[in-house]
């Protein structure tokens, strides 16, 4: 009798273990992977806004500072102008004021040059009134060369109270007055311009031109 061979018993395959979790933490790791670019690029774009914040602040500060130091060189530039505006009107004021000596001291230079009727010059020849003239605009003080118009310039003042540049207006004739009771004058012809007593002849009245 044949002996039946008994039958070799099936191995099946072994089951893969299940690894949801693992899968799960991959595909959060996956997720977190692909969002993170996304989280980066808000980043860099969050940083690109302050850092545009921070320049238009820096441009508007800068902007600021220039203005503030035109201000600063308008006003300096201001204040220099009228200090040489104030500086060039203390000189005029100087020059008019407190030079009634000035005056006499600059006419007595001129002593024993010519008269001449119709001139203007101190070293070649005036008249009076080209004298009297020619001698204040040397500080500033403009006259007509005429005796008769002179009269109405500058302040009138007393004989008595007359001081030295003071001017003295007679009929026909005018001279400046060096005190002590005297006058130069571009007096005729014959004598030139010479010092005189300011009483020869009558005074209409006397003018003051400079302090």
């Amino acid at each position: 009798m044949e002996e039946v061979p008994e039958p070799e018993p099936t191995t099946e395959p072994p089951t893969a273990p299940t690894v949801t979790a693992d899968n799960d933490e991959g595909e959060r790791t996956a997720k977190s992977s692909a969002v993170e670019p996304d989280s980066a690029s808000d980043g860099d774009s969050k940083k690109r806004d302050e850092d545009k914040d921070q320049k238009k602040s820096d441009d508007s500060q800068k902007s600021e500072d220039k203005k503030d130091k035109e201000k600063d060189s308008d006003s300096k530039s201001k204040d220099d102008n009228d200090s040489k505006s104030k500086d060039d009107s203390d000189q005029k004021t100087k020059t008019k004021s407190g030079s009634g000596q000035a005056v006499v001291d600059y006419a007595l230079q001129f002593v024993g040059n010519p008269y001449v009727y119709g001139g203007t010059s101190l070293t070649k020849g005036t008249d009076c009134s080209g004298f009297t003239m020619s001698v204040y605009k040397k500080f500033g003080v403009s006259l007509p060369h005429s005796s008769s118009a002179q009269r109405s310039y500058g302040k009138k003042v007393s004989y008595s109270n007359a001081k030295p540049g003071d001017l003295i207006c007679y009929s026909g004739h005018v001279a400046i007055y060096i005190g002590k009771g005297k006058i130069v004058h571009a007096s005729t012809p014959s004598t030139g311009i010479k010092v005189s007593k300011a009483t020869y002849k009558n005074i209409l009245c006397v003018r003051r031109l400079v302090k």
